[in-house]
């Protein structure tokens, strides 16, 4: 556990290295912000509310997806992985004598802490600022705390998996778009699940992706709360076990097809 500790410690030093990069992120995400929160203060100009969310529930909901960007909550994040794959580095990386998989989850958890804690905050302290998000209690940012550390397993594994189609696929540049597109919509990243036809908000309830954004979200601004709170977090640990088993076998069919010269 301490090498994955270390490598987690590394990749957390290793973010905070590119300071333009993240300050360009929290503008970009803030731009985007601001106007999703013009579109919707349009929608919800007649008043009441929609699907259940007033106009200050939506904009507090925009201004937490946007701030949870850098973490994986709307697309994937991280193609490194894939890189070592076509250069053949990867031969070299499952030869270690370490857990393949963990390694790269603890890369991954270490630079999404960071964006987290310096990036995301400052992304929704900006909709505070100057849109009035929600400003949550002490025990809602603990149980926030909770969904999204179970957020972060889910969206990794998720992406380890897509990550994988390399080696089958020259170039898995398509179905990269084709999960991102999914997860985009079905993880209540671009608009709340409420907000879909019935028919849609079903497939979301029965796909992983709102435990990746929708739920954590929710979390935050004190919409789920109690027993409901409860089988939120089992939800999300359930899918957590079956995506990381999955990226495992995935794993496991990917090794068969390395082959080493000379081996």
């Amino acid at each position: 556990m301490r090498l994955y500790y270390e490598i987690a410690v590394r990749s957390f030093r290793r973010a905070t290295i590119y300071r333009s990069a993240y300050i360009a992120g929290i503008l970009t995400n803030a731009f985007f912000g601001a106007l999703r929160c013009f579109v919707y203060s349009a929608l919800f100009a007649a008043g009441g509310s929609v699907a259940g969310f007033t106009l200050q529930q939506t904009i507090s909901y925009t201004w937490v997806t946007q701030s949870l960007i850098s973490v994986g909550a709307g697309w994937i994040i991280g193609t490194e992985l894939i890189a070592t794959i076509r250069t053949g580095d990867v031969v070299t990386d499952l030869m270690r004598p370490w857990n393949f998989y963990a390694y790269w989850l603890s890369r991954s958890l270490g630079e999404r802490c960071f964006n987290l804690l310096l990036r995301g905050t400052l992304t929704y302290v900006i909709g505070i600022l100057y849109f009035g998000a929600y400003i949550p209690s002490a025990l809602e940012l603990a149980a926030f705390a909770l969904s999204i550390s179970l957020s972060l397993l889910i969206s990794f594994a998720f992406s380890f998996s897509i990550n994988l189609t390399a080696f089958w696929l020259i170039d898995n540049s398509g179905i990269i778009g084709m999960a991102n597109l999914i997860l985009g919509f079905f993880s209540g990243f671009w608009m709340p699940i409420a907000f879909l036809p019935a028919p849609l908000q079903a497939i979301a309830h029965a796909l992983p992706f709102q435990a990746i954004t929708s739920l954590p979200a929710q979390v935050f601004l004190g919409q789920i709360h109690g027993a409901e709170l409860g089988a939120t977090l089992l939800l999300q640990v359930v899918w957590a076990v079956v995506l990381t088993v999955t990226g495992w076998l995935i794993l496991h069919a990917a090794s068969q097809k390395v082959v080493t010269q000379g081996g």
